[in-house]
């Protein structure tokens, strides 16, 4: 992830980080983080504010790649607004993740997710962005 302030690197597990209108925030350090505060809107376009990020973490051991790349396939047809990650696991994992908030995990659930149901979610999580930029 991105610092929007200065651009660095940072990891979603820094202690820097914000929830500014639906989306969470990392930084490099107290100092970007202020700078954030000060003036969001410096920092963040309107446009991005409507985007939805989705992450789907997988079992490449287990051959779970083309759930994974199906899933994908039918967010990104149904949402120009999402931005969908891909990224290898093992033991078994096949969770997704809304703007890094599990929103689906195939360990917790027993079964891997149907599809609508993501799609719902996401849905449901776009129109209360949208909802709130208004």
């Amino acid at each position: 992830m991105k610092d929007p302030v200065c651009g660095m690197e940072v990891e979603n597990t820094t202690t820097y980080k914000i929830n500014y209108k639906g989306f969470t925030y990392y930084f490099c350090s107290d100092h970007c983080l202020q700078e954030f505060k000060k003036d969001p809107l410096k920092y963040v376009s309107p446009d991005s504010l409507k985007k939805i990020d989705v992450k789907i973490v997988y079992c490449r051991p287990c051959k779970y790649m083309d759930r994974a790349l199906d899933l994908a396939r039918d967010i990104l047809n149904y949402f120009e607004e999402a931005n969908v990650e891909l990224v290898q696991g093992d033991r078994g994992i096949f969770d997704v993740y809304i703007n890094d908030e599990l929103i689906f995990s195939r360990y917790i659930a027993k079964r891997f997710p149907e599809h609508q149901e993501i799609l719902k979610e996401i849905g449901n999580r776009l129109q209360t962005i949208k909802a709130k930029s208004q």
